[in-house]
């Protein structure tokens, strides 16, 4: 899906964008991810930095959204630890060991786990699910004609 956004910060690897949710947000599988917080109508993006497309603040672009896997996304974030979580607690509990010591077990490995998506993400999905800026639009001028068709 292809959106035009407005440019409202850059640094050496990333661009900033806001855009105003459109009726595509609609059939967005991260419909209800926006707006989590309590956003309001705008939404604002970090985006890949194209090598080939110069911009600075202020300048509208088209951008590329991609297709982002949700389910397969939200199963490694949520689901993975949880099946840790639980395996260590029942392994522990029919080893004999106490409820709290199996419960807090657990917790350490859900933790772990977490700590090595994390680690996972930042080195193999780092911006594979980022917006690609594809090009920039020019500004229109707009001049003015006095009545002898001078500008």
């Amino acid at each position: 899906m292809r959106e035009v956004m407005d440019v409202i910060d850059k640094d050496d690897n990333y661009v900033y964008l806001r855009t105003t949710r459109t009726q595509e947000c609609e059939s967005c599988a991260m419909k209800g991810g926006c707006t989590l917080l309590g956003g309001s109508n705008e939404l604002k993006l970090k985006a890949k930095k194209a090598e080939k497309v110069d911009v600075k603040k202020g300048d509208k672009v088209i951008v590329e959204m991609p297709e982002v896997p949700v389910v397969k996304l939200s199963f490694l974030a949520y689901g993975i630890p949880l099946i840790v979580f639980l395996s260590i607690v029942s392994i522990l509990y029919t080893l004999n060991f106490s409820d709290i010591i199996s419960f807090f077990a657990g917790i350490l490995g859900m933790g772990i786990t977490y700590f090595l998506i994390h680690q996972y993400d930042s080195k193999k999905l780092k911006d594979r699910y980022l917006p690609v800026i594809l090009q920039k639009l020019e500004k229109k001028l707009d001049l003015q004609l006095n009545k002898k068709g001078e500008i």
